[in-house]
């Protein structure tokens, strides 16, 4: 994917030290190419004689533009403001300077992607959607998925987790968050109204997990709008984070039904990591509601796809493994600290938990894969 070139013109040195550096030694440095001016004359000087396609970022102390800035055709333009904005002029967005760059650099793609007549920026990485799944509650779904993530982020692999359960265990995820970032929502309207909007929004509503690593979409706590998700929302939400080809892998937590955003998941998914305690319900169970999911699949040779997981194993194996409908893949390790606790720290930190599941025949093969697909 060839550069675009991000010009910014601002009298702020530190500023402007901060994004060039960050945009050089981030994943940012495949997308832009910086060049940026404190004085303004040599800025619109630049501006006037550029032949390339460039987004321009310029701080509001510059205004009024010169109307050589308007005639001159480019990807887009934002306004830098040392404020927050409270709205945004539709053509000439505004952004505060003082926010986490990588949320600053993302609003800039997901404007040019939504306004650009011109090919998208995107990434060129090819993604392995990871489905964790269970036909019981409280089999640890979560706890594993956010661990996975935080592994797969560990090797360097970029990580896009979406929780589709529908009553989404948010504490653990969005700690210090804003409760009125209702990014899931927006991202589920722009799905339904335009597919190339939806994808264009994925740099503005995704945010990065401080601990963990990986981006997901916050504010997804209304059960009413995940009942009501169809399996062509769900696809289209899965098909656009896929689209920004800035993903090693897209994490799926899933409710234990077969709802239509279950089966979903499930049909786009190309790993499943079916999780079961060492229980003879829970066994009945999965046997049962995998034969419910065989019987909905379209394709014929869905085992390939699949991997059962004993979860908190205690090192004994109490009910026969024949009795499964696939053969066990790996075992997770009961923690009795997690048994019962006043703070989600003791669960998240990194632990024999995490060393177990990085340290699965399973977990190697999905990086493996995910190392040749980078290199063909």
């Amino acid at each position: 994917m060839s550069k675009m070139k991000l010009v910014l013109l601002d009298a702020d040195t530190y500023f402007i030290d901060r994004i060039t550096a960050y945009t050089r030694t981030s994943d940012y440095a495949s997308t832009f190419t910086v060049s940026a001016f404190t004085n303004r004359e040599q800025g619109f000087s630049y501006i006037e004689r550029s032949s390339e396609n460039f987004i321009l970022l310029v701080h509001e102390s510059f205004i009024p533009l010169p109307e050589l800035v308007f005639q001159r055709q480019h990807g887009c333009m934002l306004i830098v403001s040392d404020f927050p904005a409270t709205g945004d002029i539709v053509e000439y967005p505004v952004v505060c300077k003082f926010q986490p760059l990588n949320q600053l650099l993302a609003h800039v793609i997901s404007h040019y992607n939504e306004f650009t007549s011109s090919r998208m920026l995107k990434g060129d990485k090819t993604s392995q959607v990871v489905s964790v799944y269970s036909a019981v509650g409280g089999s640890g779904k979560t706890l594993t998925a956010l661990h996975l993530a935080r592994e797969l982020a560990l090797v360097g692999r970029n990580v896009f987790y979406i929780n589709l359960e529908q009553l989404p265990s948010t504490l653990w995820i969005e700690q210090g968050e804003s409760v009125e970032e209702h990014c899931f929502s927006r991202m589920l309207y722009y799905g339904k109204s335009d597919a190339k909007l939806q994808i264009a929004k994925v740099e503005r509503y995704k945010r990065r997990h401080s601990v963990f690593g990986f981006d997901y979409f916050p504010g997804n706590g209304e059960s009413l709008e995940l009942a009501e998700m169809s399996e062509k929302d769900t696809e289209s939400l899965v098909k656009a984070v896929l689209a920004t080809g800035a993903y090693d892998c897209v994490l799926l937590d899933l409710d234990s039904s077969l709802f239509p955003r279950v089966k979903a998941s499930l049909k786009v998914s190309d790993h499943v990591l079916w999780l079961v305690q060492d229980d003879s319900i829970q066994w009945e169970k999965c046997h049962t509601r995998m034969s419910q999911w065989m019987d909905c699949q379209m394709e014929t040779d869905w085992r390939h796809k699949c991997a059962i997981l004993v979860n908190k194993f205690n090192g004994t194996l109490h009910n026969s493994e024949s009795q499964l409908p696939l053969p066990i893949a790996g075992y997770l390790p009961y923690i009795p600290e997690w048994k019962s606790f006043g703070r989600t720290e003791i669960v998240l930190k990194r632990s024999a938990f995490s060393e177990s599941l990085a340290s699965l025949n399973w977990f190697r093969s999905l990086v493996q894969e995910e190392t040749s697909d980078v290199e063909r």
